[in-house]
């Protein structure tokens, strides 16, 4: 605020309690100093509901003290933490490879928002739910289309196995804990490190499980088709 709006902001609230009155010009001057130095950097109406006059208007309603100018900076920066905890940084109208410009653009949208000057903008909440395919996909438990899946089995080799396991109506190995290597269930089995150069007691992940948990796992499952 500028010293004409603290000055305004002042007499508001000398007239909604008279005790926030001076009794003399050179403490009205001391006064308007103290709040101006205080005050600068809160704006006297901003977005998202901000007025000072209606912080001075409550604060003489719900509290038996005369008002000082922290009582006007503190919720203004609790507003402010709000306004920016809400902001995104949506991506601006610039070239995003002049990182200069970029970052330039991207501080000026927090500013104007720390300030009051602009709302904070939000990512949007997606509300329509997944799209028909994928709703289809997630209710057959897949995620991932079959051809992404075909794609990624390299680079996942563990969970790949599990998977083709699954579609040949096998026992899922890692469902068990290994008795060979330790490895707990949902682990893939491990072996040491030989590489030279090692830490000792060091540990890999095999690409395929130990025999003896396969059986375990053959094993669980007749005993729960027994049962």
């Amino acid at each position: 605020m500028n010293p004409a709006e603290v000055a305004a902001l002042l007499a508001y609230a000398a007239e909604l309690d008279p005790r926030n009155a001076n009794a003399d010009e050179d403490e009205a001057r001391a006064q308007l100093r103290r709040w101006c130095e205080l005050l600068q950097d809160v704006p006297a109406v901003a977005v998202e509901g901000w007025d000072a006059s209606a912080v001075v208007r409550r604060h003489i309603a719900e509290t038996p003290w005369p008002i000082i100018a922290a009582d006007v900076a503190r919720p203004w920066a609790a507003h402010r933490r709000a306004l920016l905890a809400r902001h995104t940084d949506p991506r601006p109208a610039v070239d995003p490879d002049d990182d200069r410009a970029y970052r330039h653009a991207i501080r000026e949208q927090r500013v104007a928002v720390a300030t009051g000057q602009a709302a904070p903008t939000s990512t949007r909440q997606l509300t329509g739910g997944p799209a028909a395919s994928v709703a289809a996909r997630i209710g057959a438990g897949r995620a991932l289309p079959a051809a992404a899946v075909e794609q990624l089995a390299r680079y996942r080799p563990v969970r790949a196995a599990r998977e083709a396991a699954a579609a040949a109506g096998r026992p899922d190995a890692l469902a068990v804990s290994c008795d060979w290597c330790h490895a707990p269930a949902g682990e893939p089995c491990r072996r040491r490190t030989l590489a030279p150069g090692a830490q000792a007691g060091t540990w890999s992940r095999r690409r395929t499980v130990h025999p003896t948990r396969t059986d375990k796992a053959a094993a669980g499952r007749r005993q729960e088709s027994a049962a």
